[in-house]
């Protein structure tokens, strides 16, 4: 099913005539709704495409904001529902600005196998849906972050009753103007789209409903091929430049998309891309010492450093980044002789935040390897750079910048995970709590469900550092990258109990004052010692 107003009439001839070249039309029953058309066009498209029911839509017996020019678009999710209601297998939506380039039938048959069919934006649902609009339909914010949907392109399977609820529901909310055109909403809320997205959100992060892993073919390098979306024509075009308009609107998207594929290219295979882009050095300071730099060689550096005393000698844990790899591997830096880095850890991805910690008498370590869909544990065997393996604390996450510490005989672990299908733009603070740290269960605490953090990019709100106690409070080094990622961070205290969390930013403590300065991205102690690490290049 499609329709069209006036304006993009001419659009929709376009579309059915790709319809019919691609054969689109075999064995389909098309349904194009009139929201407006002019009687010339209307006629135009009955004569032409013989095989479509052409049915209208009485805007005049419809809320104002039904009315396409109003840019609600409240209208679709009526008339979508209106075929679904009578339907009893898979219904496809399709604006007249799509053009068909290939078979339909991978998308039918994830029509059939999940009921939902939806191609993704790049934008988080946040940044297209009114924060209004998802505080009002309760949309868990921890799903903000989520890729959006478009909803040029709908299918759903009519026979599936959960699907069949959702679509009624999308109908019944286009009923309220508030929630389909919210008063002064953000710049690029999408109204009929965004609502859509709130009510499947927190479903498809729960993997309960399956989307297609596909996007939309706008600022994508790996759209799917199957489909052109925004193909516009002007009302009173010839029909003759119809091959030029497609022409020119296919060499653009060749063209935008290739270019998207080179940066993705670049970013993930060109290390002096990242070496002129990116640069952090570790320092040290002992007391009321003078600072020092570790060295570091070339076309390497050196993050997130975490100090430790084995044997009477310090040594700092550090992430060591390959420029020539493109990803790091952990490494161990003795605070004594040569100062040489020691290889410690290589998991396969892309390995950071070396967090230490003590227990029963060993060491362990739970660096950050997100990559991989876990947050794994690993006990010392050999210091420094013999690691076992003990088991995963998280798996089906991506977990970042996580640290363990106890507190009133309770172990706490607090994280960032990421929210699902965001491509890692957003995180969400999450904290659990065990008897047992090495070997126990780690129970969610309540401040999960709330997302905190997740409408900020930049990995703000992330752990900078160990926590520790100053002054008789629990102090949680934060990153607060506003602009860009490592830009600062800042110090906050906490209220912790199983029930509770809270937190605020605190004065920063005299003898921490490097902690203030741009770049700043984190920070440890041990003892008199610290250990912080700086952005020098952004």
């Amino acid at each position: 099913m499609t329709g069209a107003d006036a304006t993009y009439a001419r659009t929709l001839h376009q579309l059915l005539r790709a319809v019919a070249r691609k054969g689109w039309n075999r064995d389909m029953t098309w349904v194009a709704y009139d929201l407006g058309m002019r009687a010339d066009q209307r006629e135009r498209l009955e004569t032409h495409f013989d095989w479509v029911t052409f049915r209208t839509l009485d805007l005049a017996a419809l809320p104002g904001h039904y009315v396409p020019a109003e840019g609600s678009y409240a209208w679709k999710p009526l008339i979508f529902w209106d075929v679904v209601e009578a339907a009893d297998g898979p219904v496809i939506w399709m604006d007249s600005a799509n053009l068909p380039h290939g078979a339909p039938d991978g998308m039918l048959a994830h029509i059939r196998a999940h009921g939902l069919y939806l191609l993704r934006g790049q934008a988080p649902l946040q940044e297209r849906c009114d924060p209004k609009v998802l505080e009002a339909l309760d949309v868990p914010r921890w799903t903000w972050g989520m890729r959006e949907c478009v909803s040029g392109l709908v299918g759903v399977d009519a026979g599936n009753p959960e699907m069949r609820e959702i679509m009624k529901r999308w109908c019944a909310l286009a009923e309220e103007p508030e929630i389909m055109r919210p008063k002064e909403p953000i710049e690029r809320h999408m109204h009929d789209q965004a609502v859509l997205n709130a009510l499947v959100a927190e479903r498809v992060c729960k993997g309960e409903i399956v989307l297609p892993e596909k996007d939309v073919d706008i600022s994508s390098g790996r759209p799917a091929r199957f489909l052109s979306t925004r193909n516009k024509v002007k009302p009173d075009a010839p029909f003759w430049q119809d091959r030029w308009i497609r022409a020119r609107y296919r060499i653009a998207k060749v063209v935008d998309q290739f270019l998207h594929r080179l940066d993705a290219f670049h970013l993930d295979h060109d290390p002096f891309w990242r070496m002129w882009g990116e640069k952090f050095v570790v320092m040290t300071r002992d007391g009321a010492g003078a600072p020092e730099e570790l060295p570091c060689p070339f076309g390497h550096y050196y993050a997130d450093p975490f100090p430790i005393e084995e044997n009477g000698e310090t040594w700092v844990f550090v992430e060591d980044l390959n420029y020539w790899k493109d990803r790091a591997t952990l490494a161990a830096i003795p605070l004594h002789g040569n100062r040489k880095a020691v290889p410690i850890l290589d998991p396969g991805v892309h390995a950071s935040f070396p967090f230490l910690f003590r227990h029963d008498g060993r060491l362990w370590m739970l660096p950050e390897t997100c990559k991989n869909g876990r947050l794994d544990l690993y006990e010392c065997t050999s210091f420094p750079d013999g690691w076992r393996l003990h088991r995963s604390i998280l798996t089906g996450v991506n977990a970042a910048d996580s640290v363990v510490f106890e507190r009133d005989g309770r172990w706490w672990l607090i994280t960032s995970m990421e929210s699902p299908f965001s491509g890692g733009a957003y995180r969400a603070l999450a904290i659990f709590h065990t008897d047992d740290p090495i070997d126990g269960d780690w129970q969610a605490h309540p401040v999960n469900a709330e997302g905190r953090e997740i409408t900020a990019r930049h990995g703000t709100g992330r752990n900078a550092g160990a926590v520790f106690e100053w002054q008789g409070q629990l102090i949680r080094p934060v990153q607060s990258s506003r602009e860009y990622y490592g830009q600062g961070m800042e110090l906050r205290a906490m209220t912790l109990t199983p029930e509770h969390f809270e937190e605020e930013v605190i004065e920063t403590p005299p003898h921490l004052e490097m902690t203030r300065g741009e770049g700043v991205h984190h920070m440890a102690q041990l003892g008199t010692r610290i250990v912080w690490d700086r952005r020098t290049r952004h």
